[in-house]
């Protein structure tokens, strides 16, 4: 029983964000401006800027907002859940959470197309995979997607952004009002519900593991197994 409560405890002190509800709006209006202001502003003096370099951009401007505001907050990278403990039982678990919820983001979607017969808006990624004519030409897709993405918005949405509303408005509030943030930044009404729904599935893998790689992992699966679909002429909706 003393174990059991120790390890409760414990949980509850880790996960516990050191910055408020107004550093999470500051950081995603930064990371609008960082990003309009480089993107408009200041690469066009320079060069015309590839898709590639506008979303590299952006995942770099939103990594860097996000560690500089927990350090300046004092916040522990360990009790946030990034940490290489049992990084192999949490990447296991990420993946059967990615299983999951690919089948849910798989189903929304043929749903969608179904009762509202409509058609995604495409993605440049997409429209990128879906010209590939060699594993090669993944490589991109296959890093920005794979790779940046999970990393960078597991990052913003997740560790940054759900955990003070956590704080605030209780595990299910939270992890929905972090999905519903993180739907919407994707600027996209197609999406907007399956994201609201894998949203929360992500936070509640971050919450329940105490260790951000796991929806790191599941965002990685759910993305990287799209776009290998997609390559191999799998049809994501029918």
């Amino acid at each position: 029983m003393v174990l059991i409560r120790r390890k409760k405890e414990v949980k509850k002190a880790m996960l516990k964000a050191t910055w408020d509800l107004r550093s999470v709006l500051s950081i995603h209006i930064l990371r609008l401006v960082a990003g309009i202001l480089v993107v408009r502003l200041i690469y066009p003096l320079f060069f015309t800027a590839s898709s590639f370099i506008i979303e590299l951009t952006d995942r770099l401007i939103v990594l860097a907002l996000v560690v500089w505001k927990v350090r300046d907050t004092q916040g522990s990278w360990r009790e946030l859940g990034l940490s290489p403990r049992n990084w192999g039982a949490n990447v296991m678990k990420g993946l059967a959470g990615g299983v999951a919820l690919l089948l849910v983001s798989l189903y929304s979607e043929r749903l969608y197309t179904t009762l509202l017969l409509v058609e995604p808006t495409q993605h440049p990624l997409v429209a990128q995979v879906q010209a590939a004519i060699s594993w090669e030409q993944l490589i991109i897709p296959l890093f920005l997607a794979g790779i940046a993405a999970p990393v960078t918005e597991e990052m913003l949405y997740r560790l940054f952004t759900f955990l003070p509303l956590k704080d605030r408005w209780g595990l299910w509030g939270g992890a929905l009002a972090s999905a519903s943030i993180f739907a919407l930044f994707h600027f996209n009404a197609y999406w907007l519900v399956e994201m609201i729904i894998v949203g929360i599935g992500f936070a509640l893998l971050y919450y329940w593991t105490g260790s951000l790689l796991t929806a790191i992992t599941a965002h990685s699966f759910i993305n990287t197994s799209k776009i290998i679909m997609m390559y191999l002429g799998v049809p994501l909706v029918q």
